[in-house]
């Protein structure tokens, strides 16, 4: 059962847009990550309209998110990177033909054994990032390994960027996997595929001569750049309208305390559904044509914010969307005011609020 209470609307036509632009912008195809819960997105929903709108790859960092998808009836092709290699549900997602990472060299024989026919391997190599990964200098001895070994397809070859930002270090893994897959293809090993890029890595370097981008939050626009749109608009509404006499504090710790006689709305979302928190009157949302500010500390599942004559209960309380349709700020601009980043701020909207896929 959904959270009336919120709303999250979701614009299909933006997330092509998005992941069309990714697409010409890194000269390769894309692979749409969907961790966090599709970065807060819902994660099967997005699965879906992903497949609908031609997506091949969905990536996921871990085993649990992949086999929600694949049990929620997708077919298509789904890469998991995290995983412990004893577990029950490598079991599971190896039956459901799940591509799986190799990120260690010593979890071959243990993978080995749990393939029961064939088993699509990418192998996961660390180029600098110092986090799971096979060590670069193990990477062509693991290779061959793998390609000796008859229940393993190995289709691709991954690596991630440590230091987006920093274009020296970026360049140098870029060059990294180059040469290792240019050595791996003189030895006879091609895996079809060959990926490093994320989603500001796609932006920043040249990574054409590789398969695939890997974008997680940029598919959903979550990052301030003139040629992708957040997909995403968030409403609430108000259950209570009321009068709060002068010098009356409002919410926990009486951080507003009235100035005069006021006017006051509560909206039922908080730092539990999403909102991040901050300062009395940093923030504001819309209702009925005008901005309204956030009134005191908000609580866990519910905020006060100005109320006018003009309100009424059910009015559409606007947090965050497209300007055209009257909102003061998009997710970006919310979350820059609240001094947060964007997708860290998506990834803590509940599971259960109501998600509206618009297909227009």
């Amino acid at each position: 059962m959904n959270n009336i209470n919120i709303t999250a609307k979701i614009d299909v036509k933006k997330l092509k847009d998005n992941i069309d632009y990714f697409k010409k912008k890194s000269g390769s195809d894309v692979m749409v990550v969907l961790k966090g819960n599709a970065y807060g997105h819902g994660l099967e929903g997005m699965a879906k309209t992903c497949r609908k709108l031609g997506v091949e790859w969905i990536g996921v960092a871990n085993l649990y998110d992949a086999l929600k998808i694949r049990n929620s009836g997708d077919q298509g092709k789904i890469l998991a990177w995290i995983y412990y290699p004893k577990s029950k549900e490598i079991d599971e997602a190896l039956k459901k033909n799940i591509d799986i990472a190799l990120f260690d060299e010593n979890h071959l024989p243990i993978l080995s054994k749990k393939i029961k026919n064939n088993a699509n391997i990418h192998l996961f190599v660390d180029t600098g990032i110092n986090r799971n990964g096979v060590p670069y200098e193990k990477a062509i001895e693991t290779a061959i390994k793998i390609s000796k070994n008859p229940k393993m397809n190995m289709i691709g070859l991954m690596s991630h960027f440590c230091c987006e930002n920093n274009r020296k270090m970026s360049e140098k893994q870029i060059k990294m996997l180059k040469q290792l897959k240019q050595k791996l293809n003189e030895i006879g090993i091609k895996p079809n595929l060959t990926h490093i890029a994320n989603t500001v890595g796609s932006l920043k370097y040249d990574v054409s001569d590789f398969d695939l981008a890997r974008i997680g939050y940029g598919s959903f626009g979550l990052l301030e750049n003139k040629n992708l749109q957040p997909i995403v608009s968030l409403n609430s509404k108000i259950i209570q309208l009321k009068y709060v006499n002068k010098g009356e504090g409002i919410g926990y710790n009486r951080t507003y305390v009235t100035p005069n006689k006021k006017y006051i709305a509560i909206v039922p979302i908080g730092y539990g559904d999403i909102l991040p928190i901050v300062k009395s009157g940093q923030l504001t949302l819309d209702v009925n044509g005008s901005k309204r500010k956030i009134l005191g500390k908000e609580s866990m599942d519910q905020i006060t914010i100005e109320a006018k004559e003009c309100d009424k209960l059910g009015d559409e309380v606007k947090i965050f969307g497209p300007k055209e349709e009257g909102y003061s700020n998009d997710v970006n601009k919310f979350a820059k005011l609240a001094k947060i980043k964007p997708y860290i701020m998506m990834m803590h909207l509940r599971n259960d609020t109501n998600k509206i896929i618009i297909t227009k």
